[in-house]
């Protein structure tokens, strides 16, 4: 476990589950997360054991340290030890959750861990210009702008663009969260 000082990560496993595919299934986070349909109970059992048997994967719940609450998910994906990074992904989903700084922290707390225990270099994102409360978490986690994908998803009714951010070890940023 992970912890800083409004969350924790712990190890994502079955208990998490049902809130996450909630989320996922929300029309308005879908929109965020740039999912095109529902995910149904065999697809989510599928991706769950899936994901336990990656080897370049690293998913963690988002707990709340005050009360243990589920509020979201953090990830990292694609963890490329010779090249020493990984793509990093994170939902909160839980409603009252945003805008209180419990994504930017679990992002440091991740960035900390891969850093730390994973000896990885760098980190990446991808953020829909959509969705300006995600930039100003990773931005605020140390991340910055690198490069902008000009319309590179459709979404809804309209092209949008997806901002590259990154995040190097050597990044000024503290990792204490």
């Amino acid at each position: 476990m992970l912890t800083g000082t409004i969350v924790a990560l712990r190890p994502f496993d079955r208990r998490h589950l049902e809130r996450t595919r909630d989320w996922v299934n929300d029309p308005e986070l879908a929109r965020l997360l740039d999912r095109a349909r529902p995910v149904g109970d065999a697809e989510h059992e599928r991706w769950y054991t899936a994901l336990t048997d990656r080897p370049d994967a690293a998913f963690f719940a988002v707990e709340t340290v005050l009360d243990g609450r589920h509020v979201g998910n953090v990830w990292l994906w694609g963890i490329d030890a010779r090249h020493r990074k990984a793509e990093v992904r994170i939902l909160l989903g839980d409603p009252g959750s945003t805008g209180k700084g419990l994504g930017s922290e679990a992002l440091l707390l991740l960035a900390r861990y891969a850093f730390e225990r994973l000896n990885l270099r760098r980190l990446y994102a991808y953020v829909l210009g959509t969705n300006p409360r995600a930039r100003r978490a990773f931005e605020k986690a140390g991340f910055e702008v690198e490069g902008v994908l000009r319309q590179d998803r459709w979404v809804g009714d309209h092209y949008a663009d997806v901002f590259l951010l990154g995040r190097l070890l050597s990044a000024a940023a503290p990792l204490a969260a």
